[in-house]
């Protein structure tokens, strides 16, 4: 396939990266800082952010799938860590790419967002109403929102806590309840399922919450 990663030179989007070029694919990466990517066969780098609508038209033609494993930077991972920025992102990420037509769409997204947040474990609840991290939820919610009221052939991926692990662990896919999700998932694994998604064609519509026990 030819894939689109936005926010390929980040944590979780460099795995989708990786694997989606050790699994054959032609990739397409849309980066604010070309260098921050390394030149490799299958892969072309436009200069741009997905942001500006042009940006990623130019990026998207031709492509098959986008990926999008992008954040809402803060000063550190602290939950209290101040934003970066207060400016919505994702959504207006969400609504470049549901300008483009039908597009197959996987999105990054986290456990707590739309109607997972009642089931979440109270610690999370505790930190999305309390900290900065509201913000980002803020952001993700309005994402949510913009692909359910869209012709996108969306899936919202909600992951779990992501680690840096290397510990081989068992992939659990399901809802915010059943089966019961582990607190934490890879971002290598986060990876595998995204592209999972983008090559199968399932989960369309739908919201799967990840995580690994």
């Amino acid at each position: 396939m030819k894939l689109l990663i936005l926010g390929a030179s980040g944590r979780t989007g460099k795995f989708i990266l990786e694997q989606a070029l050790a699994r054959g694919h032609e990739v397409v990466a849309l980066a604010r800082n070309p260098d921050s990517l390394a030149a490799q066969a299958n892969l072309t780098i436009i200069k741009g952010t997905p942001t500006d609508a042009n940006d990623l038209a130019i990026a998207a033609a031709g492509c098959e799938a986008i990926l999008v494993a992008l954040n809402n930077p803060r000063a550190s991972d602290a939950p209290w860590a101040k934003p970066l920025t207060k400016e919505k992102i994702l959504t207006k990420v969400a609504q470049n790419i549901i300008a483009l037509g039908e597009k197959r769409v996987v999105f990054l997204s986290a456990a707590g967002v739309g109607d997972s947040f009642d089931t979440a474990p109270w610690i999370m609840r505790f930190l999305i109403q309390r900290t900065n991290l509201g913000y980002a939820y803020a952001d993700h919610n309005n994402v949510e929102q913009a692909f359910r009221a869209s012709n996108a052939s969306w899936t919202l991926v909600r992951a779990m806590g992501l680690s840096n692990s290397e510990k081989d662990k068992k992939l659990i896919v399901g809802t915010a309840t059943d089966p019961k999700p582990g607190m934490m998932i890879r971002r290598s694994t986060v990876a595998r399922f995204m592209l999972d998604c983008a090559e199968s064609g399932t989960h369309i519509h739908q919201t799967p919450v990840v995580s690994e026990k």
